[in-house]
């Protein structure tokens, strides 16, 4: 997988919930960032590489920077598909995104952003068209309470630390991060769930109980390997002989190349 945008395509229509199952076996409790909520209305899931931006609370030598600030010249960098992460460990004495950030890093390509601290602007945000997710509201711009210090950095994002080369998958339900490994992991174990699930149903639709065949069982493996090739259901009968099933009543089979068709 090479091209960002095809892969964060995939990736954000995969439910984060759906993804924390698919990588149980990865220590996904180190990867969500919890206490985050959508700013603007009707947010989509958004998924993509992250763009990361720390900031300190503020002191006099930290305001001698010469201008413009950090994180304006990062927003003006972004890449198409980016996700803006803006660290401040959870402060909201002042607000880190506003209307015209958003703004910018939309018509930049951005893909989203999260904020660990407060936004503003929310009429502004939604007319932007960048999800935004938060901590919380602030009226006042952080520009002199929160100092960004550092970019493309390694941040804490709530309680899980992203690395420059992490991706996010954020929606309604929260928010992952994932190093580019389990990112195509989870790709992969999604397309497989995916087909398993489809070749389920089929079997369910055609007479099969729960119990026979959701979790699809072992001795159904060499079906479902052809299903996901061909797309070609097998013969009923056969399927049942697999499981050690008695046939149906007057040898009642159903031969499908494709369900429904």
């Amino acid at each position: 997988m090479t091209d960002c945008r095809a892969i964060a395509e995939r990736l954000q229509r995969i439910p984060t919930t759906l993804a924390a199952d698919l990588l149980k076996d990865c220590d996904v409790f180190e990867r969500s960032a919890t206490g985050f909520r959508p700013m603007t209305s009707g947010t989509t899931a958004f998924a993509g590489p992250v763009r990361t931006i720390a900031f300190l609370p503020g002191r006099p030598e930290l305001r001698l920077r010469k201008a413009p600030p950090l994180h304006f010249t990062e927003i003006d960098a972004l890449e198409p598909g980016d996700v803006l992460v803006l660290a401040a460990g959870g402060s909201e004495q002042g607000a880190l995104l506003g209307d015209m950030l958003a703004t910018r890093a939309k018509a930049q390509g951005a893909a989203g952003a999260v904020v660990d601290g407060a936004a503003r602007d929310l009429a502004g945000l939604d007319e932007a068209g960048l999800p935004v997710f938060a901590r919380g509201l602030a009226p006042m711009a952080a520009h002199a309470t929160l100092i960004p210090v550092a970019s493309r950095c390694p941040v804490r994002l709530g309680d899980v630390t992203v690395l420059p080369e992490d991706w996010i998958l954020a929606d309604g339900d929260g928010i992952l991060v994932l190093p580019r490994a389990l990112v195509d992991l989870v790709i992969e174990r999604h397309d497989a769930a995916s087909v398993k699930e489809r070749f389920s149903r089929h079997l369910l639709v055609t007479g099969f109980a729960l119990a026979e065949v959701f979790p699809l069982p072992a001795a159904l493996e060499p079906f479902l390997q052809r299903f996901a090739a061909t797309d070609e259901m097998p013969d009923q009968a056969a399927v049942r002989r697999a499981l050690g099933a008695p046939a149906l009543p007057g040898g009642q089979t159903r031969d499908a190349k494709r369900p429904g068709a």
